[in-house]
């Protein structure tokens, strides 16, 4: 019994510690998260971009004459890059979910899923 009061002090070291260890990682994760948005933020502006010149390149085929402009090669490369940029962005959001979950799970006192279950679902 009288071991009991001595042990309190270290079970509550031992608790607050937890606790900044989960803050800290949550607070990483959150960092994680504005830095991807960032980076969503510039593929949006290089999008809009692909998808104005691949208006133009439309538009300027058409004029020349062209009866279908989406089989001119100019047009396809402009379309096949602007897809390309939409799934980068869609990457970054899977990446997003992935790092919410793991937040939410650290809040629930649960362990974060496995990645391997991550990987084969994201495939």
């Amino acid at each position: 019994m009288a071991s009991e009061p001595a042990k309190q002090p270290g079970r509550r070291l031992a608790a607050i510690g937890r606790c900044l260890k989960i803050f800290l990682l949550n607070l990483w994760r959150r960092l994680l998260i504005l830095g991807r948005y960032l980076v969503i933020c510039f593929h949006q502006q290089r999008l809009c971009r692909a998808w104005r010149l691949l208006g133009r390149q439309i538009h300027q085929a058409v004029e020349g004459g062209e009866v279908n402009p989406m089989a001119v090669e100019e047009v396809q490369d402009r379309l096949a890059k602007a897809q390309m940029i939409q799934e980068t962005k869609q990457r970054h959001y899977q990446a997003i979910a992935a790092l919410r979950e793991k937040i939410q799970a650290s809040r629930a006192g649960e362990p974060p899923p496995p990645a391997e279950s991550q990987a084969s679902e994201a495939s």
